[in-house]
Order: C-alpha cells, then structure tokens, then sequence
C-alpha cells in the first residue's frame, strides 16, 4: 500500500540526501560565523593594544617635554641669580669706590678765588632719606652760588621731563610746568617769566644744573636748609610740590602781570574764552558740547564696557592716516572736535612732513570688543615669542602695562584717538614740536592726555603721548586746571 513515497514514516534515499546537505550547509555556516568572530575579537584585541602603546609613548613623551621644560626654567633661573650675583657684585664695588672718592674729596680753589666744595645732597620725604648724593665741585658751586642737580630733584618729584637740546620743560604732578633754556637766565614758569641768579647749565654728567635759590623761591611743597661747614643741601617734601612762589599763591612775571586765566591757575570755576587762528565757529558746539558729561565715560580695568557696546553715532575721521590702513571712526562729537583740532595744528604751521613720511595724523580710533581682544591675543603671542620663559599669564601682564584686555579699552567707547607723526606709536613722540603744541591746547578742542607720564600710578598704563580723550572743553581744561587724570577727575566729581 503507497503513503506519500514514504516507507512506513522513513525517508527515501532522496530525502536523506538532502537532510544530510542542509545539516552539512548549517554546520559550516555556524564555523564560518565562529571564525569571524574570533577575528573581529582579534582585531579589536589588537587595536586596543596599539592605541594602549600610543597613549604609553605619548604620555612619555609628555614627561620627557616637562622634565626639559623644568630643566630649562631651572636654568634660566640659574643664569639670573648669577647675573644678578655678578651685577650686584659690580654694584658693591662701584658703591665702594664712590664711597672712597667721597672721602678723598676736598675743597678746590675756584678760578675767582672763592672756596668751591662738593655738597652733599640730601631728599627726604616722610621724615625719612629717600635720596642722597655728592656733586662735584664744579656742580657744587658756580660764581659763589650753590647749584642744584635739577634732573635728580625733578625725578625724585615726580615731574616729567620732555624737551631737547638746550629746551627742557618740566611737568609738575599739578599741571604746572618750567620750561628753561641752558645759558639763559630767563625762564619760564606756568608762561611767566622769571630770572634766576644765574643760568642753567649741564652737569658732567650732562644733567641740567640750577642755582638753589630757585627751588628755595619757585618750589612749593619743599623747605630747603644748607650747612655751609659741613657743606650740605637738605630738601624736604613738605606738601603738594608745584612752581609757585612760596610768598603768594601767583607768580609775578618780568615785566608784566600773571594771565589769571591760564589753565594751570588754581581759579577752575569758568572757563576761559579761547581764540583761534582759523575760522572754527561751525565747530564750537562739537568742542563745547551742551552736554558734557555725556562723554565722562570712564573706561578702565574696573570699569568695563561689555561685549556688545558699540557707539550708534560713529562716524569717520577725516584725518586717518592715509597708509592703506581702514578709515578710522569715533563718535560725532569727537570726530568734529578732533577736526578742528586739525584745522587749527595745520594753520598753526604744522603741516610739515614727520620720520613717518605723514604730517601727524590718527593711527588708531574706534575698536570694537572683538578686534581688542584679537590685539591683545597677538600681543601676548608676541611676548611669549620673544620669551619662551614666560608663562602665558606673566605675558598678560606685561602686555596690561601698554594693552587693555577687552572691555577695558578706552578705544571701544569711540571717544579716544591715537595720534602722532612717528611710524608707530613711540614715547619718542614726546620729543616732537607738535606734541608740545598738542600738549598745550588739545583742552582747547575738548581732548585730554589720557595717559601722562605723571600719572601710571593712578591710570595702570605707562606715558602714552600719542593718546588723546575727547572729554569736551570744559572738563578737559579743568583737568588741565586741576591737574588730574579722568580717573582723579571723575573721583573728585562724585566728592
């Protein structure tokens, strides 16, 4: 009987054929399948290996990097404190030998037959020596009068100094200033003249030379006492230290009365009316602004502006320097200011070419947050470039002695230009004839020096005589006036 070509439930030979191919097919799908999975296990066992070797010659590598990194650091403070040892050593043996020479020196005969001695000169402030020093004879005493080192007292005043040749103007910390001419008699003080006793001359050290008797007259703020037998001069800092005579609070001038109106008098309350030589009567409302205080905006590293402020009155300055670079902007006001300024400097004759190839002329204005801090980044690159020594954060700090960190540049307000006639901005420039003309009458236009020499304590930045703040007139020549910095300034407004 059939049952479907099957024998009592068995397979055929047919069957069995295929049941053993399909198991067989099975068997070695399953060995494939295994092998593959162990070579993946491989792979990845072997790539594990090679990235754990990678990391083992990387982190050794590290270590090697910082052991030479602390070998060097080790080194070059080796090589400082023996450059320090060998200066210090030079120092002691310089000191000794003028030590020596000090007690070795004694009275000379003069040419005129008056005893000629070297004085000792001695500073103090706070009942304490700060400076002590021996002149020569020569330096001592001229023609019978004793002579001051004026570059030494005016250091040890805090008085700045610019000027050449035979020129020197010196800056008192009040805003008033002398300005001397060597071989003359006639100087000038806060635009009075005055004759001294005798005629400024140079030290053999080239330091300018002044009798006594000026500082004893025309310096407030210090007593002055000599001790002719022990041949010594000894000054003290009493209070504010400024050129007044110590009778009255006003100079008399040779041959006329003092200008009550000048900006370096003590009368601050009005401001004088100013005279120009071109016509800037279109200008007035821009240098004189209504609103003044509107532009007090202080600007510093305790007082910064955030990411997004950005001047919505910027405008472009006339007088950028025309060298390639973008034109500059600032605020509406102080581009027109600024403009006048300009029209007055060049119709004052200072039109002339400058070392840079340009009459002098706006660098640098308006910054924004971002381009300040892509400047200031470069800055410290540079610093670390030129040391490899310096850590980044001793960079910045260097850098913060010329450079703003973003939010606490001046730039950034609009109210602020660099200018100058130099190929970049150098303290050189102080040495210029059109930054003393600049000096004198930019409170004329509304601008301030922002970053005087007198005032690095109180600003944070060193002498920048190229950087001018648009402050409007009234309150730049009250600063003038005052002699204060905006961070003084703003400080005695809010009294």
């Amino acid at each position: 009987m059939m049952n479907g070509g099957r024998n009592n439930g068995r397979m055929t030979p047919r069957e069995r054929y295929f049941a053993e191919q399909r198991a067989a097919a099975e068997r070695e799908a399953r060995a494939r399948d295994e092998a593959a999975r162990q070579a993946a296990a491989r792979e990845r066992e072997a790539k594990l290996r090679e990235q754990r070797r990678i990391y083992a010659e990387k982190e050794r590598r590290r270590r090697e990097a910082e052991k030479r990194r602390r070998q060097k650091r080790a080194q070059v403070a080796f090589r400082r404190f023996v450059t320090f040892a060998a200066f210090f050593a030079v120092f002691l043996a310089i000191a000794a030998i003028f030590v020596l020479i000090s007690f070795m020196t004694t009275k000379v005969p003069s040419s005129d037959g008056t005893d000629e001695a070297a004085y000792t000169f001695s500073y103090v402030a706070d009942g304490e020596e700060t400076i002590s020093y021996k002149s020569s004879p020569s330096d001592s005493v001229k023609n019978g009068s004793i002579y001051v080192n004026f570059s030494k007292l005016s250091d040890w005043l805090g008085f700045t100094l610019t000027g050449s040749g035979d020129e020197r103007r010196f800056i008192a910390p009040s805003g008033e200033e002398v300005v001397l001419t060597v071989g003359s008699s006639v100087m000038k003080i806060n635009e009075n003249s005055y004759r001294l006793n005798g005629t400024p001359e140079y030290s053999d050290n080239g330091e300018v030379l002044l009798p006594l008797t000026f500082a004893e007259e025309c310096i407030s703020g210090i007593n002055v006492s000599v001790d002719n037998e022990k041949h010594t001069v000894t000054l003290e800092k009493t209070g504010k230290i400024g050129f007044i005579f110590k009778e009255s609070t006003t100079l008399t001038p040779v041959g006329g009365e003092a200008d009550v109106t000048d900006p370096g008098s003590s009368d601050t309350d009005e401001v004088p009316t100013v005279e120009f030589k071109a016509e800037l009567s279109e200008y007035e409302l821009y240098m004189n602004p209504e609103s003044a205080d509107e532009y007090l905006l202080l600007v510093n590293r305790e007082h910064k502006l955030n990411e997004s402020y950005a001047p919505d009155d910027l405008v472009e300055v006339v007088n950028t320097r025309k060298d390639g670079r973008n034109t500059q902007k600032l605020r509406l006001y102080a581009a027109k200011a600024l403009e006048a300024l300009y029209v007055e400097l060049f119709e004052n004759g200072y039109d002339s070419v400058g070392p840079s190839g340009y009459p002098v002329s706006v660098t640098s204005a308006y910054r924004s947050y971002s381009y300040q801090n892509q400047l200031f980044n470069q800055y410290v690159d540079k610093e670390m470039k030129n040391n490899s020594s310096l850590s980044r954060a001793d960079a910045e700090a260097i850098v913060m002695t010329y450079s703003q960190i973003p939010g606490s540049s001046e730039h950034q307000s609009g109210l602020c230009a660099d200018m100058h006639n130099l190929s970049s901005a150098k303290r050189d420039f102080a040495n210029e004839d059109v930054y003393e003309w600049l000096y004198e009458n930019a409170w004329k236009f509304g601008f301030i020096l922002r970053y005087p020499a007198d005032k690095t304590d109180v600003t944070g930045i060193s002498f920048e005589p190229w950087h001018y703040r648009y402050v409007g007139r009234e309150h730049a020549y009250k600063m003038k006036a005052l002699g204060m910095c905006l961070e003084e300034y703003v400080e005695y407004l809010g009294e």
